[in-house]
């Protein structure tokens, strides 16, 4: 009778052990389970995603497609609208610009004003607006061969001169206005910077700020053709102690 008792407990915590090592085993894996990081995936997916849109949405620019990519771009605009468009909409879309925002850095960042920080803001602004087909964007990389004369001829000759933001509108007609786009000099926020700029486009404030005229101009200044040796002329000056 008592060795029956005796194997009846023993059985029943044998039995309770069981249930509550499976239950621990349970926790375990379900705890397992809870520790995949899945909003760290989505983020991380969502990083991915946004990365692939900013470089699908920015140019390569350079000192031999500068120009033309702006260019081309308004005689396309302009050819679409009028294949898919009465003739009247048509005229109406030759006074519709097409505009573009050259970033100029550096892949070299030692002496620039802290270019990494202007890449974010840069890439930021670019992410901000590209579901937006009306605006394009460039980056030229001054370190590199293919950008170099470019940036001497706009006179960014230095590191120090660099980052520098420009903003480009292209009509139909080929013609071309440049602007040089401020900084927010009010604040050092990068979100702060970021709204400078889409503002920019988004509430047409370029409009404020003059176009680059002159004789020196890279567009149609009568001394255009002086802008590289101008630009040679001032890398060695900037280079002296």
């Amino acid at each position: 009778m008592k060795l029956s008792t005796s194997l009846l407990l023993l059985a029943g915590a044998s039995t309770c052990v069981s249930a509550q090592w499976t239950d621990y085993l349970n926790k375990i894996l379900k705890n397992g389970e809870k520790q995949v990081p899945l909003k760290q995936t989505e983020q991380e997916g969502h990083v991915e995603d946004r990365e692939i849109l900013i470089a699908h949405r920015v140019r390569n620019v350079t000192s031999e497609n500068w120009l033309s990519l702006v260019q081309s771009s308004s005689t396309v605009a302009e050819e679409e609208h009028k294949e898919g468009a009465a003739a009247a909409e048509a005229e109406a879309a030759v006074t519709t610009p097409t505009e573009w925002y050259y970033y100029f850095t550096s892949s070299v960042v030692n002496g620039t004003k802290n270019a990494t920080y202007w890449d974010g803001i840069f890439n930021d602004t670019v992410y901000t607006l590209a579901k937006n087909p009306d605006v394009n964007f460039g980056k030229a990389d001054c370190a590199t061969e293919a950008s170099k004369d470019l940036c001497r001829d706009l006179y960014i000759t230095s590191r120090a001169s660099i980052p520098r933001f420009y903003h480009l509108v292209a009509y139909p007609d080929k013609s071309v206005e440049i602007r040089e786009l401020p900084w927010n000099m009010t604040t050092i926020e990068a979100k702060d910077q970021v709204n400078h700029y889409t503002q920019f486009y988004s509430s047409k404030k370029w409009k404020d700020v003059e176009a680059w005229t002159g004789v020196f101009n890279p567009i149609n200044g009568t001394l255009k053709g002086v802008r590289p040796y101008a630009g040679i002329a001032l890398t060695f000056y900037e280079a002296m102690p």
